[in-house]
């Protein structure tokens, strides 16, 4: 009674398909790789073990796969960093675009006052233009981080200081607007 051998004959397109199963491993539907071992590789094929590892050894399999592993880990970082850059890309436009719609906003608003000024109603107190000051300039910061400027000297909130200042300022605007208002309906009388 002859026992019927249960293992393969390891042709060259057999040792080729099998080295490229160990080299590169095997993408799955789910888009994940199997990554065989030798051992696995001989259960699947059923082919000799001995016969597998001298293959294996003689064409340096463990070597190639390193190499395969880190021209897949490069070719990954590559379309991680387009996706990033494209990512950044779309990210800076919406913040150029917002600062663009903060600008045109205010750009309404002091339209408003120059009627109202022009009208002579009733125009925006200092605080509110002071506050119009800061969106602009808040818009103009945006839109430089959005190009890419260096930006390590950008204060968005202005100083006690400044603010004071600006106030003063407002405060001496509104006397004279209010002298020439007075002066003009006492020339009417």
């Amino acid at each position: 009674m002859t026992k019927k051998s249960k293992v393969n004959k390891l042709t060259e397109s057999l040792r080729e398909k099998i080295k490229t199963e160990f080299v590169q491993g095997v993408e799955l539907q789910s888009g994940e790789r199997k990554i065989y071992t030798i051992d696995e590789l001989i259960k699947k094929h059923k082919v000799a073990s001995a016969t597998l590892y001298r293959a294996a050894r003689a064409e340096n399999w463990k070597a190639l796969r390193e190499q395969f592993n880190a021209e897949l880990q490069q070719e990954l970082n590559e379309q991680r960093k387009a996706a990033l850059i494209k990512e950044g890309k779309s990210f800076d436009d919406k913040f150029l675009q917002k600062a663009a719609e903060i600008c045109e906003q205010v750009e309404e608003y002091f339209k408003l006052n120059q009627q109202a000024l022009a009208m002579k109603s009733r125009a925006f107190p200092p605080q509110h233009l002071l506050a119009l000051c800061n969106a602009l300039t808040v818009a103009q910061k945006l839109s430089k981080v959005a190009l890419g400027e260096v930006t390590e000297n950008i204060n968005v909130n202005t100083t006690i200081k400044e603010a004071e200042s600006f106030r003063r300022i407002m405060d001496l605007l509104d006397g004279v607007k209010a002298e020439r208002i007075n002066s003009d309906s006492e020339s009417l009388h």
